[in-house]
């Protein structure tokens, strides 16, 4: 059943949304997509019980996930020592962890703790998929592949809006923007679900929902010689707008922008406000550009009661990890950022008492090549990712981890290139499952989906029941 129209309150919202993605308080560009699906909710959100945020974490580049989670059953980590050459990380140098099935990049103890306490799991061979692929079928059947698959802006924006079935071009929104539209109906306030910390991106714009960019270190820019400003005669200026906007002009567009404004101000000082009154979480390496993002998400988390949120959908991203050439000191800067701003994140979370309520999880343009390149490694394919929150099956690892072997069942060539088990739709359908999405709006929210069999039906297990 597809809406031919949409209730004054949806209205309403929509008309809030874009004051506040065209003004001040909003730095994310983008237009209301008039090709695609508009979703029409099959669940009824509204009712939805308690709080949940879902937090992405991109890691722009391509992520060597590779060197981040290694098997440990001894035969195949000697294929992965053979396999990846030069940049193989020692066995001795990796750290175990309780599961005994999976070591850790020696830079993510922090990540190691977590999983051992049962609130961190690793999704293995995650990717960018239409379809289940083979490498007869990849070498064959290119119509079955997504375009530009080893391309890093293509693959940023499909794997962003997880509909790679159709040309990316015609799809405005995201996946997480999708997933938006249908929960803004569990928000009573004016607010949308949706917040970046790492300005735009093809994630969190909707066909309704649009979402607010937040300076990571500042928050919400408010209006100058208005809001916060020193001068004192910034109160008299207030006042007089004020008059101004009490005025009820008769043209539709007139009331349109009045409207656009008055809700732009009354948003950003509520945010503002919000943020300004979150508890002190402590010291805050703001060196690290990862934990400086999640400490606002944290924050702004704090204030979700008064800003009348149930569902809220953050974005954080981490760049540089394009490693071609000297990995090894690269990753190492890498790793131990993203092992201190999750270990951080995670801690704040435990601390403001929402750890439960909260997901965080990783992905990237792909994974990298398991070959050698110089000293760095190509543009690969799948790759492993993690799920982190107390609502986490944790201390598990879900997918297989595929063939480390170059020029094997699992490479789509000569590269170890790697095709991936699991898909994107796969992954993000079990997150937005846990969001309380019906698994119809499922289906709308990644079209592809309906490609691959139902275990994402049962969150394969990821979460707890």
């Amino acid at each position: 059943m597809t809406k031919s129209y949409q209730s004054r309150r949806q209205f309403i919202k929509a008309g809030a949304y874009s004051a506040l993605f065209g003004s001040g308080a909003a730095a994310v560009n983008g237009k209301m997509s008039l090709i695609g699906s508009a979703l029409a909710a099959q669940g009824d959100y509204a009712s939805l019980p308690g709080y949940k945020a879902l937090v992405c974490v991109f890691l722009y580049g391509g992520s060597d996930s590779f060197n981040l989670f290694v098997p440990s059953e001894q035969g195949r980590y000697q294929q992965y020592n053979q396999a990846r050459g030069q940049l193989a990380l020692a066995q001795n140098s990796l750290l175990s962890s309780t599961s005994l099935s999976v070591l850790f990049n020696p830079n993510l103890a922090g990540l190691r703790d977590i999983y051992d306490a049962g609130d961190l799991a690793i999704v293995r061979n995650v990717g960018n998929l239409i379809q289940p692929v083979t490498r007869n079928e990849y070498q064959n059947h290119p119509e079955r592949i997504p375009t530009e698959l080893f391309a890093h802006n293509h693959q940023q924006e499909q794997v962003q809006k997880s509909w790679s079935s159709r040309p990316t071009g015609l799809v405005g929104a995201g996946w997480g923007g999708r997933m938006a539209d249908l929960l803004m109906e569990a928000n009573s306030g004016s607010l949308p679900p949706s917040y970046s910390m790492n300005n735009s991106n093809f994630f969190q714009p909707g066909n309704r929902s649009r979402p607010i960019a937040i300076n990571p270190l500042s928050g919400p820019r408010l209006m100058d010689y208005l809001d916060n400003n020193t001068n004192t005669s910034s109160d008299q200026r207030d006042a007089t707008l004020m008059q101004l906007l009490a005025l009820q002009p008769q043209n539709p567009i007139e009331q349109f922008a009045r409207a656009s404004f008055i809700n732009a101000r009354d948003s950003a000082r509520a945010l503002s406000s919000v943020i300004e009154a979150s508890p002190d979480l402590g010291p805050l390496n703001t060196n690290n550009r990862l934990a400086t993002q999640l400490r606002m998400v944290a924050r702004m988390i704090s204030g979700r009661e008064q800003l009348n949120m149930r569902r809220q959908i953050f974005f954080v991203g981490l760049g540089g990890w394009d490693t071609h050439d000297n990995q090894t000191p690269r990753l190492n800067a890498l790793s131990t950022e993203l092992n201190e701003g999750l270990a951080d994140f995670n801690r704040a979370l435990v601390e403001l008492g929402v750890q439960n309520q909260v997901t965080t999880f990783t992905t990237s343009d792909f994974g990298r090549s398991l070959t050698i390149n110089g000293d760095g490694s190509d543009h690969g394919w799948g790759g492993h990712y993690l799920v982190m929150g107390g609502a986490v099956n944790g201390g598990s690892l879900y997918g297989s981890w595929p063939e480390y072997a170059v020029g094997g069942s699992d490479d789509v060539g000569d590269k170890g290139r790697i095709i991936p088990s699991l898909s994107l739709n796969q992954y993000g359908a079990a997150l937005g499952s846990w969001m309380g999405l019906s698994n119809s709006d499922l289906l709308d929210v990644f079209p592809d989906l309906r490609n691959f069999d139902s275990g994402w039906q049962t969150q394969y297990g990821l979460f707890n029941a």
